[in-house]
């Protein structure tokens, strides 16, 4: 029956005809404004971080119960992606009024990413909510 057929063909048809975008959102839960800073390393060799940086820093100042976000192109977050992402930065900050979070060693860098990825069969968005 081509009927039965039909729900599978349109689900492999959305999945494989779309190239998802791979991005980083950061999600202001706080009762304050934030800013987010990503510090990178001196002569970082990543192209998609070195697009998004005024000279060495990616930084947002987010509202209350906003998200900034960051679009790295067309792709998926493997450890590879999150790896190269890891090594080329020096730290990643959240500061709000009253606390600022520093997160320092390639280790806490790569467990904040790798726990916020997002998706089922798509891993293409890591979603960080500072609370």
């Amino acid at each position: 029956n081509l009927l039965k057929l039909l729900p599978s063909a349109f689900f492999l048809l959305i999945f494989t005809s779309c190239d998802p975008g791979q991005e980083i959102n950061f999600v202001n839960k706080t009762d304050s404004d934030l800013t987010v800073k990503i510090i990178l390393k001196p002569n970082t060799q990543n192209y998609r971080l070195e697009r998004a940086a005024i000279k060495d820093s990616i930084v947002f100042d987010i509202k209350r119960d906003s998200v900034a976000n960051i679009g790295f192109g067309i792709g998926v977050w493997s450890g590879k992606d999150i790896f190269d992402f890891v090594k080329s930065t020096k730290r990643i900050e959240f500061e709000t009024k009253d606390i600022k979070t520093v997160y320092k060693s390639e280790k806490a860098m790569q467990d904040i990413l790798s726990n916020n990825v997002k998706g089922i069969f798509v891993k293409n968005l890591i979603e960080i909510e500072i609370k």
